[in-house]
C-alpha cells in the first residue's frame, strides 16, 4: 500500500530527538515566512503595476527585465535581487524602504 509523503514524514519524525524536532521546527518557521514575504511582495509589486496601468510586458520594458521575472515575482515563486526590485521601484516611480515589523500580539 502508498503512503503518502505526510505520512511517511511524521513517522520519521517520531524517531528524531528534541534538539532535531526543535532544529527542524525552526526552520520549517522561517521558510514559512519567507514564503510569506514573497507572497506580499509580489501582491504590492502587481498592485503597483496595476495601479500604473501597466501590464507585465510593459513594465518589463520600463524596467529593462523579462516579462517572465516580473511573472514569478508577483507569483511569490521569484527571490529577487536588490537590483531587481531597484529597477521595478523605478519603474514604478517607487521608493524601496525597509519598515520594521509589528510585534507579534503572544510576545511580552
Amino acid at each position: 500500500m502508498t503512503e503518502s509523503f505526510r505520512d511517511l514524514s511524521a513517522q520519521a519524525r517520531r524517531s528524531w530527538s528534541d534538539e532535531t524536532l526543535r532544529v527542524y521546527e525552526a526552520a520549517a518557521q522561517t521558510f514559512r515566512a519567507e514564503l510569506d514575504a514573497r507572497t506580499a511582495l509580489g501582491a504590492q509589486l502587481k498592485a503597483a503595476r496595476t495601479a500604473h496601468g501597466l501590464s507585465q510586458p510593459a513594465l518589463a520594458q520600463l524596467s529593462g527585465l523579462q516579462q517572465a521575472e516580473i511573472s514569478r515575482i508577483e507569483n511569490g515563486v521569484a527571490n529577487p535581487t536588490a537590483d531587481t526590485l531597484v529597477r521595478l521601484a523605478t519603474a514604478l516611480d517607487l521608493t524601496l524602504a525597509l519598515q520594521p515589523r509589528v510585534p507579534s500580539a503572544s510576545i511580552t
